[in-house]
């Protein structure tokens, strides 16, 4: 449980900033609203926007989009469309402002818990999560919206993604999960053999002064090949 105290305490210190915040990245100029994860003080979104896989005509789903990053980016990278939804209506206010104020079009921008929203029928060549990976029982209770973007009670929302992401995908598109070494990977090796995904790691990395590092799945059901 001491993990979960520190998680909170980060959450809850990175809202102490004036907001809003302002930042230059990737060609954008951007804003970050209060009660939105804070670039200044998590970076995956960093990382994970430098190492994306090639998405040049590919249509795109991003779960939990945050400030817009880096799903707005991929439209810059030449990406058919996206699609962009988080749980919180905060990050889907602060995605579309950001997506207007740097003229990024092909963007549809939604609230969604998970797949709850996105239309049925619906197909992507690729579906991206930065998933949360601090685990906590399950029956642990939110305080905040902050906090369900970093843990994960049971790993209910991991298995919702993997379980349920692959109705989703054009015959050849993939699920590209980021998954922080902090995760529990023996759940995470579990719920993706209970799914029949294949798994590949695309990469690794880290942000200086950062303990944990990210890692970038690629998943597609057994017997698919791109």
């Amino acid at each position: 449980m001491e993990d979960l105290r520190q998680v909170k305490m980060a959450l809850k210190l990175s809202q102490q900033h004036n907001f809003p915040l302002h930042i230059e990245a990737f060609g954008m100029n951007l804003t970050v609203h209060e009660g939105v994860f804070s670039p200044r003080d998590f970076h995956s979104w960093r990382w994970y926007t430098k190492n994306f896989p090639c998405v040049t005509g590919k249509r795109i789903l991003e779960i939990g989009c945050g400030f817009g990053l880096p799903g707005l980016h991929l439209i810059q990278l030449g990406a058919a469309s996206l699609v962009a939804c988080d749980i919180d209506p905060k990050a889907v206010a602060n995605t579309l402002e950001n997506a207007a104020r740097n003229g990024i079009e092909n963007v549809d921008v939604f609230e969604s818990d998970v797949f709850s929203n996105i239309p049925p029928h619906t197909k992507f060549d690729t579906i991206f999560w930065n998933c949360p990976s601090i685990f906590a029982p399950d029956d642990h209770e939110y305080t905040d919206t902050l906090e369900q973007g970093a843990i994960n009670p049971g790993y209910q929302l991991l298995n919702r993604f993997l379980s349920e992401g692959p109705e989703y995908l054009t015959h050849s598109g993939s699920i590209l999960l980021g998954f922080a070494s902090d995760g529990r990977d023996d759940l995470l090796s579990d719920i993706v053999a209970a799914n029949n995904l294949n798994s590949v790691l695309l990469g690794t990395g880290t942000y200086p002064g950062v303990g944990a590092y990210y890692r970038l799945f690629s998943m597609q059901k057994n017997g698919l090949t791109t």
